[in-house]
């Protein structure tokens, strides 16, 4: 999530898919419902539904499991090696960028939340057909979670930290994101401006140096853009509400582990719990000391109950989860 830290708890966890109006070839000073095409020859490789690697220790002679990172709205899947350079669990870890995000492509005017399960299922085959597991943070585990319900049996594992299932909608989180400033000078400037406003002050300071790196698109005229557009995140949290979660969830029949920041000021544990009573193997697991943001705010933290959740499901490290509380329906 980026855009406001309202001191309140909404019962609804933030941001959506369905984005309207993306014209390719709108001029650089036109909509921001675009996406910029000056990339470079790396940014390339992370089109729609093709992941990239953060680790990979396959040659370390250890056995490892492998994972797919689905990030949150507005942000990139490198905004993701913080956590995973924490893990101890060893882990060929793969990201992408969802479509209207980093270096994907945009979404089609008439997208629906579809768009992205189907980037996720296109990166589950590409990483092969080893057991896998998924780790989303909010829009990310969303997509999951709808990939899954669609292609039952491509996950073994989902760890979603505070996924999307929207029951209400208010109007501020689109109305923040709408005011954010799309074009800087350069991303030394983004950078200074980013560091000193919450809520991306907040963000790790390697975790906000790869947003800088991957979330911007550089412009003929020496200016960089931000990738995923003000306009465009806006239009995704406007569009919460329509996503189908609820009748997804019932047909995700793997094991769910669903994660909630403590200190999260978007979703009440209560809420939570409520709308994921419809997955058939879900445990919710309350993670003190984070916030929504918290695995870009606390990467190592993350990164440490994470490991605990996998020391649960096969023959990850046995070691604790730090101060998660769980709870099992």
């Amino acid at each position: 999530m980026v855009g406001v830290d309202h001191g309140k708890s909404p019962n609804w966890i933030v941001t959506g898919a369905d984005r309207r109006g993306c014209p390719t070839d709108a001029p650089a000073d036109g909509s921001d419902f675009r996406r910029d095409t000056v990339d470079t020859a790396a940014d390339l490789e992370r089109s729609r539904g093709k992941p990239f690697l953060l680790a990979d220790p396959a040659h370390s002679g250890e056995a490892v499991r492998t994972a797919l990172f689905c990030h949150a709205a507005g942000f990139t899947g490198r905004m993701w090696r913080s956590a995973v350079k924490n893990l101890r669990t060893p882990m060929r870890a793969a990201a992408i960028d969802l479509r209207g995000h980093g270096a994907a492509p945009p979404l089609a005017e008439d997208a629906g939340w579809g768009v992205f399960a189907d980037d996720v299922l296109d990166a589950a085959r590409a990483l092969g057909p080893a057991p896998l597991i998924g780790v989303g943070h909010s829009l990310g585990a969303t997509s999951l979670l709808l990939a899954e319900a669609r292609a039952p049996g491509t996950f073994d594992l989902l760890v979603c930290f505070e996924p999307i299932l929207a029951t209400d909608d208010d109007p501020a989180f689109a109305e923040a994101a709408a005011r954010r400033r799309a074009v800087f000078e350069s991303r030394a400037d983004a950078l200074a401006r980013w560091s000193a406003r919450p809520p991306l002050s907040h963000l790790a300071p390697e975790v906000l140096a790869d947003y800088v790196q991957s979330g911007l698109a550089d412009q003929p005229d020496g200016r960089v853009r931000l990738r995923c557009a003000p306009a465009v995140e806006a239009q995704l949290f406007r569009t919460a509400i329509t996503c189908p979660w609820r009748e997804a969830l019932p047909l995700v029949r793997c094991p769910v582990v669903v994660l909630r920041g403590g200190d999260s000021v978007v979703v009440t544990g209560e809420s939570l719990a409520a709308a994921c009573a419809g997955l058939p193997a879900a445990r919710l697991v309350d993670v003190p000391g984070l916030d929504h943001l918290g695995p870009l705010v606390r990467p190592g933290a993350f990164a440490e109950v994470l490991d605990g959740v996998l020391s649960q499901f096969g023959d990850g490290p046995a070691h604790s989860s730090g101060n998660a509380v769980v709870s099992r329906r």
